[in-house]
């Protein structure tokens, strides 16, 4: 730690990215905020929501008869949670969130038949397993534009609450994306559960 230092108050949104676990991460050699990842990370689109991250954890707490207080404490769980809502409620992000239970069909127009999408929900067991990540702004002291990252190893998708649709608010439908990290078993102790990149200064 140092002397405070005002550009490290980050005042930003984020923009939400996912890819199959075996994907390789973004580069970290010259990233360019707001630019596409590349490989087969694919962009999360418009949310309604602020996207929220949450650690918590399980602590034991180890007490001796001679104290009043704990002597020692140890972590025995933890996870990690992101949320937000996507803003499109479209067949394929009702797919996503939902854990890919049904692939996406697509109809064409034909005569007499206008165009749609299908996907479904229930009867699938499992659960497809992304990686995840987010992409925020920095500003640094010297005014470049760097991106923050935040990259998930693994995780799963859920539909976290209800789909509204009504006419008699000025809200709209979205739906309730919930994202929680697996344990990556063979990544470093301290990172199995996700990375954070803050990136401070243009390459020379």
């Amino acid at each position: 730690m140092a002397n405070p230092v005002v550009a490290n108050i980050i005042k930003s949104g984020a923009v939400l990215w996912y890819a199959p676990v075996s994907e390789a991460p973004p580069s970290t050699l010259e990233p360019v905020y707001g630019a596409v990842w590349g490989g087969n990370w694919a962009r999360v689109g418009y949310t309604k929501a602020p996207l929220t991250v949450a650690y918590a954890s399980t602590e034991a707490e180890i007490t001796v008869e001679e104290e009043l207080a704990s002597v020692k404490r140890v972590r025995t769980a933890e996870a990690l949670t992101l949320e937000t809502v996507l803003g499109e409620l479209t067949a394929a992000y009702l797919k996503l969130v939902g854990g890919d239970q049904r692939v996406v069909s697509s109809t064409a127009a034909a005569a007499g038949q206008k165009a749609f999408e299908m996907t479904g929900l229930g009867g699938i067991a499992a659960i497809k397993e992304y990686q995840w990540g987010f992409e925020g702004l920095f500003i640094t002291a010297t005014g470049d534009d760097e991106p923050i990252r935040l990259l998930v190893h693994k995780g799963t998708a859920m539909i976290n609450g209800n789909l509204e649709f009504s006419q008699k608010t000025d809200d709209y439908s979205g739906i309730p994306l919930q994202i929680k990290a697996l344990s990556k078993t063979d990544e470093n102790a301290g990172e199995k559960l996700c990375v954070f990149y803050r990136f401070t200064a243009e390459a020379p």
